[in-house]
């Protein structure tokens, strides 16, 4: 076993959320040790400890870098040349609360951290995120070619249901609604499976943000997870992620809180599609002049009764 590299992380004070780093690649490492089928006490007898510090381990309160590495070489990962340095320079990263993961694995991480949330909200404005989508759903070309070589070991989150993902609060802006991706058709059958979603209590909570509401949407997907009692928010890049624990949450808070409280519930909304021929015309045409630079003419709108027109 050869843990040349030693290190610590400095545990938290009293009250303190753990380090982003300790957090994630604590969940990594028990998705891996899950994913392989090893017992806790078989990973203590890896490290020569107990049951009870892994749990701590993959419970955001990893200290030691040599855990780490005994732990990956335990389940026979790390002899991939390139996930050991890409362990090693997330833990010595010098943020506690924010960790910027571009290294080798960064989706499994991710993964990893979407599958052991209690609670989930995922907030966007540009794509829907992979659990909610149809197999027809469009990926755009960026995205397919940084993943193209991706060879994960965890499994992404299976996709929802009308009957599980009551954990799940998917906030939409109503941007993503309307954004011309792929055939109309399939626009049409993905929200279908959005309605239908929400068509149980056992499936998750789906939220539309009309565009006057003004509220600044994330630039990629957002996701706010509790996990192991943790707040940790994580943003999804085409090719990377970013953390945020801590103190680092309180502007992502604000955002989200700000989004939901303008909200209005998917199964309250008549939502309407945008026309094709008048888009066929202003290709053909030309662009029309826009007038709502500053603030744009939102498509949602209260019906009488309280339901929500879109």
């Amino acid at each position: 076993m050869t843990t040349a590299f030693h290190g610590t992380i400095r545990p938290p004070r009293e009250g303190e959320a753990p380090a982003a780093a300790a957090l994630v690649v604590g969940a990594y490492l028990r998705a891996l040790r899950l994913s392989h089928g090893v017992t806790g006490s078989d990973a203590a007898w890896a490290i020569g400890s107990s049951a009870a510090k892994v749990s701590r381990l993959e419970t955001g309160r990893l200290h030691r870098m040599e855990d780490a590495i005994a732990l990956l070489e335990h389940y026979g990962i790390d002899d991939e040349p390139d996930v050991r340095p890409a362990l090693e320079h997330l833990l010595r990263t010098p943020h506690r609360n924010v960790l910027y993961d571009t290294v080798p694995g960064w989706l499994d991480r991710l993964h990893a951290c979407q599958r052991q949330a209690e609670s989930m909200v995922i907030y966007t404005a540009h794509t829907l995120p992979d659990i909610v989508r149809i197999p027809d759903y469009p990926v755009d070309a960026l995205t397919q070619r940084l993943r193209a070589d991706l060879h994960g070991h965890i499994p992404p989150r299976t996709p929802l249901t009308a009957h599980t993902g009551g954990d799940v609060t998917l906030l939409l802006d109503e941007m993503v609604l309307h954004r011309p991706l792929g055939h109309p058709d399939m626009r049409a059958d993905q929200l279908t499976h959005l309605q239908m979603l929400t068509s149980t209590e056992q499936g998750p909570r789906i939220l539309l943000v009309p565009r006057w509401a003004l509220v600044i949407p994330p630039s990629g997907l957002l996701y706010r997870m509790t996990l192991h009692g943790h707040e940790l928010v994580a943003e999804e890049w085409s090719g990377f992620v970013l953390y945020y624990t801590g103190d680092a949450v309180a502007h992502w808070q604000h955002r989200i809180r700000a989004a939901m409280a303008a909200a209005v519930p998917l199964g309250q909304a008549a939502v309407s599609l945008p026309d094709e021929r008048a888009q066929d015309k202003e290709r053909t045409d030309g662009p029309r002049p826009r007038t709502h630079l500053v603030r744009p003419e939102s498509r949602l709108s209260l019906a009488p009764g309280g339901e929500a027109v879109l």
